[in-house]
């Protein structure tokens, strides 16, 4: 086994300090170009990675977002959550986030696995999805001061002035554009 390459070890093979090479992975723009360069440099000449747990430590953030993943579905809903899924997980990626999934039966047994994934993981976020007037989930989360989004308009009288964030398909446009062909094959 080969040992873990240390932020100490890029220092050394860059020529500079450990707060250096920090600041060029964390805070580029406060570090000359020609500095960033070098610690790159050696940062891939090593093959170092960032140590999430340390970083975790640091920051006091772990760079994951926690999502239900729903008992598989068929037809429009099961496409757009699909969809959404992914698009999540991509879009997070390229912020430097994970998106962590879990599984919960109800809504019950959902706020009792946001109590055991905080405890666990420490998400930074939620996302929650099948929301409905009444919503425990999101009573929850307001309550206990827990970032989340929903995916769906919230279930109050105006959506413009609701308590959380919360994201939605555009139905007018989806409504407006142009069809969408499909060709189908036989298979022999």
């Amino acid at each position: 086994m080969t040992e873990k390459v240390t932020i100490g070890d890029v220092a050394r093979l860059a020529g500079v300090s450990r707060q250096t090479v920090s600041n060029a992975l964390n805070s580029p723009d406060i570090v000359r170009e020609e500095t960033r360069q070098r610690v790159l440099r050696a940062v891939e000449q090593l093959g170092y990675r960032v140590n999430q747990a340390a970083r975790q430590m640091r920051t006091g953030r772990s760079r994951l977002i926690a999502i239900r993943i729903e008992p598989d579905r068929d037809g429009i809903n099961g496409s757009v959550l699909d969809r959404f899924l992914h698009g999540l997980t991509e879009s997070a990626a390229r912020s430097g986030y994970r998106v962590l999934l879990y599984t919960a039966d109800d809504d019950q047994a959902e706020v009792d696995t946001f109590e055991d994934l905080l405890g666990a993981y420490e998400p930074d976020a939620f996302v929650l999805t099948s929301t409905h007037h009444g919503d425990l989930r999101t009573a929850w989360l307001l309550d206990h001061k827990v970032p989340f989004v929903t995916f769906g308009r919230p279930w109050s009288a105006d959506s413009a002035s609701a308590s959380h964030a919360w994201v939605d398909v555009d139905g007018a446009a989806g409504t407006a554009a142009p069809p969408v062909t499909c060709s189908t094959r036989a298979i022999a």
